[in-house]
């Protein structure tokens, strides 16, 4: 035991020299190095140099405290007060210095260095709930028993898709380098969130999502669909889930095929196991593909049952078009940035009047 001691003590004093002498350096590039002309090598090596420096903090970090997340945050902050310093101390003793691309190279590295650690310690994503072999195996089947024929998709939908879902990632690129910082920032950790769920004719995929959860939600209380007012819920992520914007990495489903633009919204695999067992029909809302924007979602409240999504998603397989599907999307968008900020509105029944939709019976 005190061997294991005496070696934990060494290892926070080695890491904490390799700080001082990392910060010694940077420190000592602004006193003798010119700002008015820095060359690709200097900030390849200031790049290097902020890396390595912030890698050396979290080891430091990680030697002298529980390893808890709050580390990869705190590393970054310190590595983020040396740069600043590193400035600011020739200014005081020679003449004032400064340097807007240096320091947001800084600012990129260290926080590049603390995202990749961070991820590679928790994972890149958060694989939730896998099914096992023999549920995909069971649901599949009971599709085949149940589903009937799979419908055709509208002519043109799947170009629909394909142009669609490339604008809208291409102009929500901003957005996502944003979001991916704030998730990290208020939880260390993977962004994205695996959702395995039930794509078209039974077959189960990885649908894609911004995590708006903690890690491990599911770790006491195992599968259950979401509900409102979740306290397992990110502060952020209740913004994501506001707007919808936790679901933006489901357009990269849409391209590769997975999901459309409109359809039902994927169900989770092992949740839809057990609809199959007490609603076979629940198997006919995946003779189309899954979508981004669904009838349920749009036109009806957040937990409705899964008998009153099923006659919804049935209402828009038997009224599926491309007209239909536009009318959605603006519906949804909409109803998330318009209709839910606004106090005493019934969001989903403005959504119906516009629509010229009535609740179908059970």
């Amino acid at each position: 035991m005190a061997n294991r001691d005496g070696n934990s003590k060494l290892n926070q004093f080695q890491w904490f020299f390799a700080c001082l002498i990392l910060s010694g350096f940077v420190t000592w590039l602004r006193f003798f190095l010119a700002l008015s002309n820095i060359s690709f090598l200097q900030h390849l090596l200031e790049i290097f140099l902020f890396g390595m420096l912030s890698y050396a903090l979290l080891k430091f970090l990680s030697s002298v405290r529980s390893r808890n997340k709050k580390r990869f945050r705190v590393a970054f902050i310190i590595a983020v007060t040396i740069s600043l310093a590193s400035f600011l101390l020739p200014s005081v003793f020679i003449a004032p210095i400064w340097h807007w691309g240096l320091f947001f190279v800084h600012i990129f590295s260290s926080l590049m260095t603390c995202f990749i650690l961070s991820n590679l310690t928790y994972g890149w994503w958060e694989n939730n709930a896998p099914p096992s072999p023999k549920v995909e195996a069971e649901v599949f089947a009971s599709h085949l028993k149940h589903m009937g024929t799979p419908v055709k998709s509208p002519t043109g939908k799947r170009l629909f898709d394909i142009v669609l879902s490339s604008i809208s990632l291409l102009l929500s690129t901003p957005v996502w380098l944003l979001i991916i910082f704030l998730i990290w920032w208020e939880d260390p950790g993977p962004v994205l969130f695996v959702k395995n769920a039930v794509g078209k004719s039974g077959i189960n995929f990885k649908q894609l999502k911004f995590r708006s959860m903690i890690l491990d939600a599911e770790k006491d209380t195992g599968p259950i669909s979401g509900y409102e007012n979740d306290d397992r819920v990110l502060f952020f992520g209740k913004v994501l889930r506001k707007t919808a914007l936790d679901e933006l990495p489901q357009l990269v489903n849409i391209l590769l095929g997975k999901m459309s633009y409109v359809g039902p919204r994927p169900q989770r695999t092992v949740l839809v196991h057990g609809y199959l067992h007490r609603l076979p029909e629940y198997a006919r809302r995946h003779q189309v593909r899954p979508g981004l924007a669904g009838l349920a979602q749009v036109a009806d409240s957040y937990d409705i049952t899964p008998e009153e999504k099923l006659a919804w998603d049935l209402v828009y397989i038997e009224n599926a078009s491309i007209w239909l599907d536009v009318k959605l999307l603006f519906s949804a968008f909409f109803l998330v940035f318009a209709l839910r900020w606004m106090p005493a509105v019934d969001a989903e029944e403005r959504i119906r009047k516009l629509l010229n939709l009535q609740k179908p019976s059970l």
